[in-house]
């Protein structure tokens, strides 16, 4: 019975929308459409015109995303759910865990190793 509590209580303290796969390209829409890009560098790898925090290979859970996005400690503004939709902020959380992964690509597509 104490393990459905907790399970219970674990669910209501976790954002609905840490669990929604959202889409990498579209996220990266938004990134750009709302100027995140500017303290965080185009690739996130932080650093940009107002020298925001590194993004890419920084292990941030979604959720850790979403409450940032939410509840920033920093300057950065709050992004309400009037703001930013959760599936947008799905999308969010969806492209900066892509900036993390290391891209992959075929000795076919490298052109010096097709000569």
């Amino acid at each position: 019975m104490m393990t459905r509590k907790l399970m219970f209580l674990l669910l209501l303290t976790t954002p609905a929308l840490a669990q929604n796969t959202g889409d990498p390209a579209r996220g990266q829409e938004i990134f750009l459409r709302d100027n995140c890009y500017t303290c965080h560098g185009t690739t996130g790898a932080g650093g940009g015109a107002l020298g925001g925090p590194p993004l890419a290979h920084a292990g941030l859970s979604p959720n850790a995303i979403v409450n940032e996005l939410r509840h920033p400690r920093a300057v950065m503004p709050a992004y309400s759910e009037k703001v930013l939709s959760d599936a947008e902020a799905a999308d969010i959380v969806a492209y900066i865990q892509s900036l993390s992964r290391e891209p992959r690509a075929d000795a076919k597509d490298v052109p010096l190793l097709n000569q």
